[in-house]
């Protein structure tokens, strides 16, 4: 055998193994997110966790860090690799890059979104992306902690910016969107920030509502899988 062609067999190999082996399961859907998503205030029962304890079709997996911003989309390309065959991505950040907000800022996070989708379609084509955008907060019932750290009425107004932008960026890069400004009702926020257990209810089932749009989920599922949420 010539000895060109005996170096470039390995990496012809692997170029055969990672085209022919990298099925995506449909059903793994990575959650990747800030704190919200990781369950802050709830003892990490975040909308992940209600919703892989309510439902069978779809498991969850909780990629939230407290704190974690759009601008920290490098920590993306880790939870990708962790989760190589996933078929689904929900990416849900935003509110702690807007603490004292502005169109600049709401800017940026949408670049990132952006930038972080495109990562994921490059790392795995054929996996679906939806963004999901961040609910209000609680002005009136926010914590002198998250005063202090500039979360105010322009983090607000950026909010309801942000979900105009998010929405379409969706429709540009052709990926799914759930809006969750208005998910979480005033009184069910722990400090102002962050959603309590009842508030994160209603973000699981705002979340599957929208999933069930976008991939066509079966309405018997969503009727059983809110009515287990009740049950709670």
């Amino acid at each position: 055998m010539p000895a060109g062609l005996f170096r470039m067999t390995p990496l012809l190999l692997v170029i055969l193994f990672i085209g022919a082996g990298m099925k995506l399961n449909k059903e793994k859907v990575v959650c990747f997110g800030d704190s919200i998503t990781y369950g802050a205030k709830v003892n990490r029962h975040s909308w992940v966790y209600l919703l892989n304890n309510s439902q069978r079709e779809l498991h969850f997996l909780n990629e939230g860090r407290n704190g974690r911003k759009t601008s920290d989309r490098d920590e993306l390309i880790p939870a990708i690799k962790r989760h190589m065959d996933a078929g689904l991505f929900l990416i849900f950040l935003g509110v702690n890059d807007l603490k004292d907000g502005n169109d600049s800022m709401v800017a940026a996070c949408v670049s990132n979104m952006r930038w972080m989708i495109g990562e994921i379609r490059r790392s795995l084509p054929g996996a679906k992306v939806v963004i999901l955008s961040p609910p209000k907060i609680n002005l009136g019932a926010m914590s002198a902690l998250n005063v202090g750290k500039k979360y105010n009425e322009k983090t607000q107004t950026s909010l309801i910016h942000l979900e105009e932008e998010y929405r379409e960026l969706a429709l540009r890069d052709s990926v799914g969107f759930i809006s969750l400004l208005n998910a979480v009702s005033p009184e069910n926020y722990a400090d102002g920030l962050h959603p309590d257990s009842a508030g994160q209810e209603e973000i699981a089932k705002a979340v599957w509502r929208g999933l069930e749009r976008y991939l066509g989920l079966s309405q018997s599922t969503g009727r059983r899988q809110a009515a287990e949420m009740d049950d709670r």
